[in-house]
């Protein structure tokens, strides 16, 4: 395994504390010289969908509704992007990220680390809220599931909702 980090991917959540993680992620990623990208994973609800709402709705409206979703969360995060460099207009250190990228699925742990194979990571950044392990064993957590799971360096960030 190599030492060199050429690239991070930074999983993001969409809450409002995700901004200092977003923050570190960048300043990192421009000190190491690598490449980032951003990944946000939402709930699938195609086919809860077409279960759950009444077959009166067409096809194509429930596709653009999906799409518009996963258009909505990476407008989010662009925001998030573009907040930071603002706040920093006048010593905007450099623009790392490569990549914005929206992924569907229920197993978000499965999500980040299917991506980080795929695009060759060479570190995975989280935000972690800390809740500890009792929270974990009862309610999950996706840290703690792509920590066992990962061969991948592993870097989490302490965060607020993220």
């Amino acid at each position: 395994m190599s030492t060199d980090i050429q690239t991070i991917l930074y999983a993001s959540g969409l809450g409002d504390g995700c901004e200092t993680t977003l923050a570190y992620a960048i300043n990192l990623a421009n000190r190491l010289g690598a490449r980032l990208l951003v990944l946000t994973v939402i709930d699938e609800e195609r086919e809860r969908s077409l279960i759950d709402i009444d077959s009166h709705v067409p096809q194509e409206a429930l596709n653009q509704y999906h799409d518009d979703r996963a258009a909505r969360a990476r407008a989010h995060i662009d925001a998030q992007i573009s907040a930071f460099y603002a706040v920093r207009a006048g010593n905007a250190p450099q623009r790392p990220i490569t990549e914005l990228l929206v992924h569907e699925g229920d197993d978000v742990p499965q999500a980040i680390l299917d991506e980080a194979e795929r695009s060759g990571v060479d570190l995975i950044l989280l935000g972690s809220r800390g809740a500890g392990l009792l929270a974990g064993l009862l309610f999950g957590s996706v840290a703690q599931e792509v920590a066992r799971r990962t061969r991948k360096p592993l870097l989490l960030v302490p965060s607020e909702d993220c």
